[in-house]
């Protein structure tokens, strides 16, 4: 309904040239339909479970209404827009069109009018009081059980406790707010109040006073108040006036509270607003008092300030016991038939303990086989499981969903058309969102790109533990979250109530329907569709007729043929998550999706675009990202068809190796904001003259790529609308960029294996104000103290990356980071790849939240003692990458008294020197034979190469050699040194003659490796 408004208005005031009769018409539609739009996001503001049957039935009705209305006006607005220009003969043409044109949508709008009247008609004809068709029902709070649990009975809680209770005694004492008041925040079901009320009994003993309240959704501030003067004094305060305002009672717990060392549990805060009221009461925590805060939502507990500690679902261990005690006595009892499922519904289960505990319950009940249990796992999934444990579980989790705003409810919805354990794209799923109409410029701040408000989308549904943040590869890695999953048992709830409000309809690959239908939902419009490996056939006229609504088509799994295209007269995404296994005939009808706006085509094995491609004159995103052959790796390349440029309201083009067919110019495509796209000669050369792009991703996939990135170089200045630049060198060999300018607004600058042999001129604050990201390369090892500055003084910086040429395995001087009143003061992500050892001086990098240091040198005792972490103090995760046997004893002797206010990790790989060392001498050797060399090291190039081609076949046999002892501890010394002694001598020596006696040693002890394996 948000998309429909606008285009009626548009309508109106657009070069549509409607007579006045019709512009009437449209008027009070528009009229009503605000009405309308009005009732329906009161109705989304009521819980499901609390609708009116009727009411359901009315805004399924409107909302089926609103989806026709709007296929009918984008029909009629594509038929109008495109007209050539008039000549003597097509006057007569056009004005015999007008007329048939407002014929046509005269009839469209009496039509719809009719439709609507009756629609409303209906509802009230058989409307019904509220009063007497709806008993009075008080819900008992699922939750309860949680807080009467016993002790016994809790599973995988210990560690978790034990954290907490360190982290919250660590500064007992201290009266600073940060040390009083630690924040539980995780996904519905996960045991946040179970480990709150479990900290909550084992501490109260060790405080003057304490309280435990629960705020949940929909608060009552006052009744909350006067349950914790309850629980303060219940003798003093039995009685309370029920006259006391908000004012007065805050007032009394505050007196009461005064030099007194109390312990506070806010449960289930939802709201900022809620937590704002409650803490006027007990924010002046003192001698020691501490705040105890629990919430579903990361952005309120980041406001309510204090530590905050992520709940982590349980580990496989825990999971089994949990379901196991609550069937059997013990696990050694369950029997061998029932371990298999077992596993499969704990999978589902995710390590949720509130899942764990519900899908168990429900099968003490049922018969011990593995049939029976199959059948309640796959039930459960298509949301046909009728039971009181189940209907408890899922009302703990749809009041998240409850508690969303209309928008999110549309968005999360969406997601139902996903499979199970489905790694999910930001970038696809808002441009789907985009695509459907789910962002519009109702919801956008002055300022700000539809993309944008977007990504706050996908940050605020897993801020609001709705989805689960995934990490990707790390070269993509820049502060920001890139893909997510669902929760298996949060993906049910969504699936179930898709279904209720026939959003998406989802086939499986046995033909079955996800979720709970009758057979009047069967006979329903489908509007979205998704398959999932599902050979499901639309041969029929009827099946035909079903998609003539379908607006989204999303087909998961590998396609080997798709329903015909010309029976999707509006459609507006398509998806195809694998089309390996198709040609280019499959398309034949693309033509036919004039309103598409999103086709993604994965995995795309055809060598080239259909020529019907520039028919789709709606749209704004292809993404053919992966072109490839079937069963082959290798990425292929695509053509594009002259066609290609008549796309004129494609903003987002998203390829890999493409050829443009001779005499396309991609520079008249002058709607293009986004580009990412891998590198050649003429597409380099096309990009110059885009000037209206925002994104540009640059992949260069051959060893010549200097001339190309010379060429984009010159190109890149005239960007002046430019915001993020990606320049990506996938061939892994380091060359030297000479990057002289970039665009004054860029936001987002990442450089991989492109090294500048001089630090930027335009890293400064006034060039790059609004800079956010930056991942750059340096060709030398120290960064000088002028060099750190220019980058702490960067406003708006958020992300660093830094990587230092590796030039020794001797660790260099320090880089010392001191404070400052404008030092790195919006920096939270910092990542350092060096043989140079940061030392954190107190205060530097206030708002620092995750730190990844990579060391290349080799550690000695006492090297890491002025790191420095404990003067970070908003650190939460601290990831050191390390190489050497040695280095890891160094590292956890210098980090056993780390203070624990941030997660800790520790990663080794001992091939990461011996491969930063032939980068290093391959970028000497082959991509920058400029460098000095002096007459009495000049060697033969391709000695060298040979040498090291042979170094490397032979390093991966000692590899697997190694692994052959028995003693962990024993082999992996041995081939450490082996590794790191080896490297070192075959680059380090000078004659030839010795390198060429190394080699052939490494050689025999590959020989001997093999003589091993033929003994076995």
């Amino acid at each position: 309904m948000n998309t429909l408004l606008p285009k009626l208005g548009e309508l109106l005031v657009g070069e549509y040239k409607l007579q006045k009769g019709v512009k009437g018409e449209i008027e009070e539609l528009e009229k009503e339909l605000k009405g309308m739009t009005a009732a329906l996001h009161k109705v989304a503001e009521t819980p499901v479970d609390q609708l009116d049957q009727q009411v359901k039935i009315w805004a399924s009705e409107v909302r089926e209404l609103s989806h026709d209305i709007e296929d009918a006006i984008d029909t009629f607005m594509l038929k109008c827009k495109g007209h050539e220009p008039a000549t003597s003969f097509k006057k007569v043409t056009n004005l015999f069109n007008k007329f048939k044109t407002n014929h046509q949508i005269h009839g469209v709008m009496k039509d719809i009018m009719d439709q609507v009247k009756k629609v409303s008609e209906r509802r009230d004809r058989y409307i019904v009081d509220d009063n007497a068709a709806r008993p009075t029902v008080v819900d008992v709070d699922p939750r309860l059980e949680a807080m009467y649990r016993k002790a016994t009975e809790l599973i995988g809680i210990s560690k978790p406790k034990n954290e907490l209770t360190k982290r919250l005694l660590e500064y007992d004492g201290s009266s600073s707010q940060q040390s009083n008041i630690i924040s539980i925040v995780g996904f519905g079901g996960l045991g946040k109040t179970t480990l709150a009320n479990s900290l909550f009994q084992e501490l109260k003993a060790t405080f003057d006073s304490y309280c435990f309240v629960s705020v949940s959704l929909n608060p009552d501030i006052n009744k909350i108040l006067k349950n914790i003067l309850l629980q303060l004094d219940e003798k003093m305060y039995s009685h309370i006036d029920e006259t006391w305002e908000t004012k007065q009672l805050i007032d009394k717990i505050r007196d009461f509270l005064n030099n007194r060392r109390f312990l506070c549990v806010i449960d289930d805060v939802w709201k900022k607003s809620a937590w704002d009221t409650i803490k006027l009461a007990v924010q002046d925590a003192k001698l020691g008092s501490k705040i105890i805060v629990t919430s579903r939502n990361k952005v309120v507990a980041e406001h309510a300030g204090g530590g905050i500690y992520e709940m982590k679902p349980l580990s496989d261990d825990d999971s089994r016991h949990l379901f196991y005690k609550r069937i059997f006595d013990s696990n050694d009892d369950c029997p061998a038939d029932l371990c298999g499922v077992t596993e499969k519904i704990l999978k589902k289960c995710g390590g949720v303990p509130l899942a764990i505990i519900t899908t168990a319950c429900l099968l003490a009940s049922k018969p011990r086989n593995s049939e029976e249990w199959d059948k309640v796992n796959k039930s459960i999934s298509l949301g046909l499981e009728n039971n009181l444990d189940v209907d408890n579980m899922r009302k703990i989790l749809s009041l998240s969903y409850n508690d969303l705003p209309f928008h999110l409810k549309t968005c999360l919805l969406s997601l139902s058309k996903y499979p199970e354990d489905e790694l999910i794209r930001k970038d696809v799923l808002i441009w789907d969102w985009l695509a459907e109409g789910f962002i519009t410029d109702e919801t956008r701040p002055a300022g700000t790109s539809l993309q944008e408000i977007g990504e706050s989308y996908f940050s605020e549904l897993i801020n609001r533990s709705l989805i689960q943040p995934m990490s990707v590869h790390y070269l993509l890695d820049d502060g920001k979250v890139h893909a997510c999953k669902v929760h298996d048992m949060v993906l049910e709830l969504i699936n179930q109530l898709s279904v209720e409000e026939d959003f998406v309809t989802t086939y499986l690959s046995d033909g079955q329907q996800t979720g709970k239908h009758t057979c009047t939902a069967q006979k329903k419009k489908i509007r979205r569709l998704s398959l999932h490996n599902s050979n499901k056939s639309y041969a029929s006229p009827e099946a035909r007729e079903q998609l003539s609504k379908v607006r989204s088509i999303t087909i998961f799994g590998k396609v080997d043929s798709i329903p015909p295209l010309s029976s999707f007269h509006v459609l507006r995404v398509l998806q195809l998550e694998d089309c390996s296994g198709m040609d280019k005939n499959h398309l034949n009808h693309l033509d036919k999706l004039r309103l598409l706006r999103f086709l993604r085509l994965g995995h795309y094995s055809a060598t080239e675009l259909p020529e019907s491609i520039g028919k789709l004159e709606s749209l704004e995103t292809l993404d053919i990202r992966g072109a490839r052959k079937p069963n082959s790796p290798k990425s292929h390349k695509v053509l594009f068809p002259m066609s290609f440029v008549k796309l004129r309201k494609l903003l987002r083009l998203y390829a890999g190796r493409v050829k443009l067919a001779q005499g396309l110019m991609l520079r008249d495509m002058k709607s293009l904001q986004e580009l990412v796209i891998e590198a050649t000669r003429k597409v380099i050369k096309e990009i110059g003259n885009l000037t209206e792009l925002r994104t540009l991703r640059i992949i260069f996939n051959s060893v010549k790529t200097l001339e190309l990135k010379e060429s984009i170089q010159t190109s890149i200045q005239r960007f002046t609308n430019l915001q993020d630049l990606d320049l990506r060198n996938n061939f892994n060999f380091e060359e030297i960029i000479d990057m002289q300018q970039v665009p004054f607004g860029l936001q987002r600058l990442f450089m991989h294996h492109s090294y500048m042999k001089a630090f930027p001129c335009w890293i400064n604050s006034s060039m790059l104000s609004r800079l956010t990201t930056l991942s750059i390369c340096l060709d030398f090892e120290y960064l000088q103290s002028d060099h750190l500055d220019r980058l702490a003084e960067l406003p708006s910086l958020r992300f660093l990356r830094l990587q230092l040429a590796f030039v020794s395995e001797q660790l260099q001087e320090k880089l010392t980071i001191h404070r400052g009143a404008c030092a790195f003061r919006s920096l939270k992500d910092f990542h350092f790849y060096s043989c140079m050892m940061p030392s954190f001086q107190p205060g530097a990098m206030p708002h620092l939240e995750r730190l990844y240091l990579r060391i290349w040198a080799r550690l000695r005792r006492g090297d890491l003692n002025d790191l420095g972490l404990e003067n970070l103090h908003s650190l939460r995760h601290v990831t050191i990458y390390s190489t050497g046997w040695d280095n890891k004893a160094v590292v956890r002797e210098a980090l056993k008294d780390y203070p624990n206010q941030a997660a800790l990790e520790i990663r080794w790989c001992l091939t990461h020197h011996v491969i930063m060392v032939v980068q290093y001498h391959l970028q000497s050797i082959i991509v920058s034979p400029t460098r000095e060399r002096t007459n009495n090291r000049r060697c033969n190039r391709v000695g060298e190469i040979i040498g090291l081609s042979i170094y490397l076949s032979i390093y991966l046999s000692i590899y697997q050699l190694f692994w052959l002892f028995p003693f962990h501890e024993i082999r992996i010394e041995l081939f450490s040194w082996l590794s790191i002694k080896s490297s070192t001598m075959l680059f380090g020596i000078q004659a030839r003659r010795y390198k060429t006696l190394l080699v052939f040693i490494l050689f025999m002890v590959g020989l001997l490796k093999w003589s091993i394996y033929s003994t076995d």
